[in-house]
């Protein structure tokens, strides 16, 4: 495929972002020619995007690039693929328009609704030709923020939070996929959509870092469980026209996201040691697709909500393309229909989901409801209504001749395929929660339509009327696409599959098969058979049991896990808030004082240092050293005398006190001898020198003349040596007891 340069990708997004102003400065003249303006941006961009789509159809791929900027450069690049969704994009954007024009009529802020829609188109279309994945992010980002504006436009309660939710998802999700752009500038040096799996293996890097960062960067937009949670919530808030664009066209940004990345960033060839990466990757996909279609159509089944269903539908519907994915990026070479499953289905679904989607809006717009158990009896007032919704219901559904069935059979193939080549039971399983899946979707559409045309009215509705002329263009065109599609099913395949296919390395004998689809044959034409009984039997325990099933609140990914998360995050924030208005300031402040009283000591001890002076040293002579000398010594001998005269004089002192205690003694002794014995000791020492009979003549006469005292007898001091005894035992006997 040849090269060429063109303004033509650049135009085509400057049309719609450079209209904004111009529509934006049409209605200051008046809501008629707003409405103009925005038609005619609207369609010149539909006929740029057919021009640039008949350039690269002849085969010639288109380039631009405007170098130096944000220092990476802004690049477009547009090949079958980019130049065909870009069609679909630019011409469902019309149509939309062309609906909103009366839907939006009584509603408020019309002209800001009509620009940030006008700049959204810029931006998604941006998505689709942009070169590498720096410009897809700088285009997907400018989507995102635009749309937020279209989500929140009641700006109540409701649609308030809603917008909250899909704008924090968003973010997360950008910035995911910031770091998927900084990981591959540093491996490979660009963004481009190239091959990189081997330099990113070869750097150290896990593919499997890479492949959670882009989940969480196209995952969210493509509506992936566990990321869905904005879907549900954005959809019956947001007006009609918004609804229809976000469900079949935004959302595609996310799959269109997984086809550049999965099957040219992070692909090898077969034979490489590294296609295991790829195969766990693929498979990896068919189970998030499995599970997210399935989920997605069980909650469509139980919600009573038209808009709600739809929007759960399109989680549904998301799960097929992410299942086709998974299928041909497992096969690798071999994964030709998985491929052109995906980019057959991503076709179909903008067309059957918006058109669904609008007609959702053109009823509530001539009733006033989306409640499915306060509609029913319609099909009297708006037959024509009833006819379109059975054509979207049946190109949903899979019903033969609708576009819807094209792309189920293809992917269905593909799964098949796969079980074939690989021998996976896990794949045989797949294929029949695929079948399943295709009973659910065909119980919550049918389920829609019976229940606001066929039902029992639960209102007067002799006053509605069915739709205006401009809506039933809008719907006829809706039908002629859907019929074309689904007659031509060969037709289109080669038309709008093979030369995207062609653009990658799958095998040629696939390709081949991929030109000779059994669209009609048996088995194929009974798989809707299989779809609706499937449906009849769901229709009918909802119909019995419906009233008692109630899934409670509490029981989805949002509340056990986004709620808790933002829990856990809110509480960390308010800790902080708190930490930063009270426990810092006080750490703060004191030491903001310690630092002020150790910057003064500091600055104290400069101050002093400053004022110090080194002691002056003067130089002496020897001759006065000398003499100097002496005098020390001089005085040294002086010190020895006086310390020689202090010794014996301290030697004098120390027997004088000596000889005064020896006569303290002495006297303590006297003392004590005259209490014991009862006379002096004096005495005792004269009559030492009598004879025995005198001592006793004179002990007799003084006994006889003083009175002996008795206590100082043997007998009297053991008494008392008792008593003292006793009382120390009982002391110790009390102690021990308290004890």
């Amino acid at each position: 495929m040849s090269e060429a340069v063109s303004i033509l990708p650049l135009v085509l997004v400057l049309l719609p972002t450079l209209g904004t102003g111009a529509v934006v400065l049409a209605a200051r003249y008046g809501q008629h020619l707003r409405s103009q303006v925005t038609n005619f941006v609207m369609f010149a961009t539909f006929v740029a995007a057919c021009w640039q789509f008949y350039i690269v159809q002849q085969g010639t791929e288109l380039v631009y690039a405007l170098e130096g900027f944000m220092e990476f450069g802004l690049r477009w690049r547009v090949d079958f693929v980019g130049a065909t969704f870009s069609v679909v994009v630019t011409l469902v954007w019309f149509l939309a328009t062309v609906f909103a024009r009366d839907y939006m009529a009584h509603e408020h802020h019309q002209t800001r609704f009509f620009a940030f829609w006008t700049f959204t188109l810029g931006g998604t279309v941006g998505v689709f030709v942009a070169g590498d994945l720096f410009s897809l992010f700088l285009f997907f980002e400018a989507m995102t923020f635009a749309a937020y504006v279209l989500v929140i436009h009641e700006q109540d309660r409701e649609s308030m939070r809603a917008g909250n939710v899909y704008l924090y998802l968003s973010i997360a999700g950008g910035l995911a996929l910031l770091g998927v752009i900084f990981l591959l500038q540093f491996v490979v040096g660009a963004t481009g959509f190239e091959p990189a799996l081997h330099l990113i293996v070869a750097k150290g890097i896990s593919p499997w870092l890479i492949l959670v960062m882009l989940i969480g960067g196209f995952g969210v937009k493509a509506g992936m469980l566990p990321l869905h949670i904005w879907l549900p919530k954005a959809h019956p808030v947001a007006p009609a026209p918004a609804s229809a664009v976000l469900s079949a066209i935004m959302i595609k940004t996310g799959a269109y996201g997984f086809l550049r990345l999965l099957y040219v960033v992070l692909s090898v060839p077969d034979g490489s040691a590294l296609f295991v990466y790829q195969q766990n990757f693929g498979y990896l996909f068919i189970w998030i697709g499995a599970v997210t279609m399935f989920i997605g159509a069980i909650m469509g089944i139980l919600n009573d909500s038209m808009k709600r269903v739809l929007a759960y539908s399109s989680i549904s519907q998301m799960g097929y393309i992410l299942f086709a994915v998974g299928s041909g990026v497992l096969l690798g070479s071999r994964g030709a229909f998985g491929f052109a499953g995906a980019w057959m289905h991503m076709i179909n679904h903008a067309f059957f989901k918006s058109f669904l989607f609008l007609l959702a809006g053109a009823v509530y717009l001539h009733t006033g409801e989306l409640d499915l158990n306060k509609l029913g009896g319609l099909r009297r007032q708006m037959p024509i209504a009833l006819g379109f919704f059975l054509v979207a219901a049946a190109s949903i559904t899979g019903i033969p001749g609708f576009n819807g069935y094209v792309s189920k059979i293809v992917i269905h193939e593909a799964i098949l395929e796969a079980y074939h080549l690989l021998h996976w039971p896990s794949l045989l399983w797949l294929e029949r929660i695929f079948v399943i899946t295709g009973g659910l979707t065909a119980a919550y559409i049918s389920k829609i339509w019976l229940k606001t045309f066929f039902g029992k009215p639960k209102k007067d509705w002799s006053e509605v009327r069915d739709l205006n002329l401009s809506h039933r263009l809008v719907f006829g065109i809706y039908v002629a696409i859907s019929l074309i599609i689904g007659l031509s099913a060969q037709g289109a395949v080669d038309r709008l599959v093979l030369p995207a296919a062609n653009l990658l390395p799958f095998d040629q004998g696939d390709i081949a098969h991929l030109g000779h689809v059994p669209f009609w044959g048996r088995a194929e034409l009974l798989s809707p058979v299989t779809s609706y009984a499937i449906a009849v039997a769901v229709l009918f325990l909802l119909w019995k049991f419906g009233d008692r099933i109630k899934v409670p609140r509490w029981l989805s990914v949002e509340y056990l896990v986004y709620r808790q998360v933002y829990n856990g995050f809110r509480a960390g924030i308010l800790g902080l808030i708190y930490l930063a208005e009270t426990w810092l300031p006080s750490r703060i402040s004191s030491l903001t004082r310690a630092w002020r009283r150790v910057d003064q000591v500091t600055q104290e001890t400069k101050a002093q240092i400053k004022r110090w002076k080194p002691p002056k040293v003067e130089l002496i002579s020897a001759t006065d050293l000398m003499k100097k000398l002496e005098e020390a010594r001089a005085q040294e001998r002086e010190q020895v005398k006086v310390w020689r005269v202090g010794d014996g004089e301290l030697k004098r002192r120390i027997q004088k006190v000596r000889q005064e205690w020896q006569e303290r003694e002495e006297r303590l002794e006297e003392r004590i001898y005259d209490v014991v014995e009862g006379v002096p000791r004096g005495e005792a020492k004269e009559e030492g020198k009598k004879s025995l009979d005198e001592r006793v003549r004179e002990l007799a006469d003084w006994a006889a003349t003083r009175k002996f005292n008795p206590y100082w007898n043997t007998k009297n001091l053991g008494f008392d040596a008792w008593i003292v005894a006793i009382v120390i035992a009982l002391i110790l006997f009390v102690f021990l007891v308290l004890r």
